[in-house]
């Protein structure tokens, strides 16, 4: 017995003809007979009661009959959802993503992706850049959001787009609130706020100019950083996506003058090719923008 030949009987009841049901399916009447013979047989007991050239189910008929349509329904809807897996409607997207870009870009990404895919289960890890690469690596996750500096040579990168650095803290840190950048010569004389792997980058930019920074913090990450620097410790190093749509009152953000201090977000994930059709789909979307 076989899907097929459920069809065919389902399609016979329904028709109460052979000749019907033949011309509904588009075969002859020779094989459909074959195949209800088939299903008689293979279960030991008549399924109809014929009536000159009509047939009517009898009590096992009815039975099967009920049976046959629970089957293929079931069978029609599990072609349907695996349909929606296959053109990413459904499914679950496992991916990873920096805390600097969580609370800004990455929710109105996610906002706009599930309204066009709202059966799609998320599957967010939030982490450091190197650990979401390692994650990537052992498959952990489909894919990853995150920023550089990194070195993965042996993932699938795109770049979106540049930020350059921003100093945020209190008013009182800062000589003058009219302006928007802020030079390494002014940073080296206020405390600064910066997390872990940053910390090479900031100290070789100082370095390179002669200056010593006043560091007073090194974190683990960009939330981190910034709620030291809301909370008046010191002036957070960090990119410009970590920051709220307004900063509270008498905090002061200013681009960072100097054009190493620049950070890129990126797309990471091991194959674009090997990627499931929901994690492919937030790549598109992410990539246009």
């Amino acid at each position: 017995m076989d899907l097929k030949q459920l069809r065919y009987f389902v399609t016979v009841v329904e028709e109460k003809t052979v000749t019907a049901a033949a011309e509904k399916l588009n075969m002859t009447q020779p094989p459909l007979t074959a195949q209800l013979h088939a299903l008689e047989e293979e279960h030991g007991c008549s399924l109809f009661l014929r009536e000159g050239r009509r047939l009517r189910p009898n009590e096992a008929g009815m039975c099967f009959y009920a049976r046959a349509l629970e089957i293929i329904g079931m069978c029609d809807s599990l072609k349907r959802e695996m349909g929606q897996f296959r053109k990413g409607a459904r499914g679950t997207l496992s991916i990873g993503v920096v805390s600097s870009v969580q609370g800004t870009v990455f929710t109105k990404w996610v906002c706009e992706y599930s309204s066009s895919h709202p059966q799609v289960m998320l599957s967010v890890i939030s982490a450091n850049t190197y650990e979401l690469l390692e994650k990537l690596r052992n498959h952990e996750i489909d894919m990853a959001v995150v920023r550089t500096p990194f070195a993965a040579g042996d993932l699938e990168t795109e770049y979106l787009y540049d930020e350059t650095m921003v100093a945020v803290g209190e008013e009182r840190f800062f000589s003058d609130a009219g302006k928007d950048r802020i030079s390494l010569q002014e940073l080296s004389q206020i405390p600064i706020i910066f997390y872990r792997r940053w910390q090479k980058v900031i100290e070789a930019c100082f370095e390179s100019g002669g200056l010593a920074p006043f560091v007073y913090c090194v974190n683990d990450d960009a939330s981190m950083t910034l709620s030291l620097a809301l909370s008046g410790l010191g002036v957070g190093i960090m990119p410009p996506s970590v920051l709220p749509k307004e900063l509270p009152e008498g905090i002061l953000a200013f681009k960072i003058d100097e054009p190493t201090l620049v950070s890129c977000i990126a797309l990471v994930c091991n194959s674009k090719k090997q990627l499931p059709e929901s994690a492919k789909l937030f790549w598109q979307l992410v990539s246009k923008k």
